[in-house]
């Protein structure tokens, strides 16, 4: 007896799952003395924040060690705005916020066509997170001053609130 075959029908063609969004976390810093705060919400986990230490001579002087997420928002509050210091150094592109009190370099601010952009000085995180990658050092010596506001409204994290 011969097998009857059977007319299969094609499995449907499986849609891929809806990406959702990774649940953003929400990090808290400020100066030493609490003049400048802000609040830095990432979907990022720490060990894939990109820290950079940045060779020039202001971020050296500072300690400084930075990241930035396109992705995330950044929103600052000036506690005692009278102590806000705004500094801009070589080409002049971005404000970098000190505190005139304390001393500490919060972060740097780059106002684009399309708002304002932010990195921050994770060494001012009210606590570090665990598992922060290494950072590693850049060097954008020979940028021009469009390239690096390019590089930076690209690359930084976008601001909410007062700048």
């Amino acid at each position: 007896m011969a097998k009857k075959k059977v007319a299969r029908r094609k499995p449907a063609a499986k849609r891929p799952a809806p990406r959702r969004a990774a649940p953003r976390k929400t990090y808290e810093g400020s100066c030493h003395c609490g003049a400048i705060e802000f609040s830095y919400e990432t979907a990022l986990v720490p060990g894939r924040w990109g820290l950079r230490r940045c060779q020039c001579s202001f971020c050296r002087a500072h300690g400084a060690t930075v990241t930035s997420d396109s992705s995330g928002q950044v929103r600052f509050s000036y506690v005692h705005p009278d102590r806000l210091r705004r500094y801009r150094h070589a080409l002049r592109t971005a404000d970098f916020l000190l505190c005139r009190e304390c001393g500490v370099y919060v972060g740097a601010v780059l106002l684009t066509g399309a708002g304002a952009v932010a990195a921050l000085n994770v060494n001012t995180l009210r606590e570090l997170p665990r598992g922060l990658a290494r950072a590693r050092p850049v060097n954008y010596r020979g940028e021009s001053a469009e390239e690096r506001r390019t590089r930076r409204a690209a690359g930084w994290t976008p601001v909410f609130g007062p700048v």
